[in-house]
């Protein structure tokens, strides 16, 4: 099943530092409310999971809640999912929303109380009130962390993973720190490959030796050294992303700090003119399933040889 990261707008009402797709108040272009029902038409022709991203989706609240919705009834429930910062979300959209998503993803890199410099103010307690209100209402959810220098301090990590386990978090995502989009200018955020080992064991005996009843199930993701899944590039293989314009990437992190695709080679199709079929039996998508070896990003970003 090839999963699909669909952001949908530009739009945010936050302003992180680090942002891949440069999202914000700026306004670019972005597809019609009627190209992405016609997209998600094209969509449910493949075997696919879609979450729905952003930017912030819910600052179009009833377009995107229509557009889950429509996504649900034509690929079920289970392979559509909704990633946001939690801006929004109260206890009538977190309704709808269990109806028609398998789970809700959103960010949070420390403990909500505590102030985290590369996030905007209350960022966090913004997804850790969401979290309570979808939790409420049987929505599945998931929180992941983006690791960079400040979570060597291990008492970050120790209180946020308190905070988890406290508030029933059904997934915790541990994703390695991509000096891509905006994060071009952070490179000093990135760890060195040794230091996310340090940090992945670190968190594994953490999840082993807490006694909670209840605990997230922890996702090294697959680029984090110390993972134990294969390191090989999923670009077409497994996964793709569609921007806001309807661009289909081999890599939703590919992305310069405009928020634009950082290299040609990155580029599939567009999915407002094209058949998604078409996109990935092109000669652009053949180049990626052709390719051997691992992440096409850290290569081009000089983090890898």
């Amino acid at each position: 099943m090839l999963s699909i990261i669909w952001n949908a707008t530009y739009a945010c009402p936050w302003d992180c530092v680090f942002c891949c797709v440069d999202a914000g108040e700026c306004q670019k272009a972005e597809m019609s409310h009627a190209q992405k029902l016609t997209v998600a038409d094209k969509l449910s022709t493949i075997n696919c999971r879609i979450d729905l991203s952003g930017g912030e989706a819910m600052l179009n609240k009833e377009g995107h809640l229509h557009l889950l919705e429509y996504l649900s009834r034509k690929l079920g429930k289970e392979r559509v999912g909704l990633s946001c910062s939690g801006w929004g979300i109260d206890d009538v959209t977190a309704k709808r929303l269990a109806s028609v998503v398998g789970d809700v993803e959103m960010t949070m890199d420390a403990h909500p109380d505590t102030e985290y410099a590369h996030r905007p103010a209350r960022y966090h307690k913004t997804a850790a009130l969401a979290s309570k209100t979808l939790k409420r209402h049987g929505i599945s959810v998931g929180l992941q962390t983006v690791i960079t220098r400040e979570h060597l301090d291990p008492r970050i990590l120790t209180n946020l993973y308190v905070w988890l386990c406290e508030n029933g978090i059904d997934a915790w995502s541990i994703l390695k720190f991509f000096p891509s989009g905006r994060g071009c200018d952070y490179t000093k955020l990135m760890l060195s490959d040794d230091e996310c080992k340090r940090v992945v064991r670190f968190i594994c005996s953490m999840d082993k030796f807490h006694f909670s009843t209840v605990k997230p199930k922890i996702d090294i993701h697959y680029l984090m050294p110390g993972s134990s899944k294969s390191p090989e590039c999923r670009c077409v293989r497994k996964s793709v992303g569609i921007l806001p314009d309807g661009k289909v990437t081999a890599c939703f992190w590919g992305l310069s700090k405009d928020g634009m695709l950082s290299e040609n080679r990155f580029y599939l199709g567009n999915i407002c003119t094209e058949s998604m079929e078409d996109i990935l039996a092109s000669k652009h998508a053949a180049y990626w399933n052709c390719r051997q070896g691992g992440c096409a990003l850290a290569e081009q970003l000089g983090i890898v040889a």
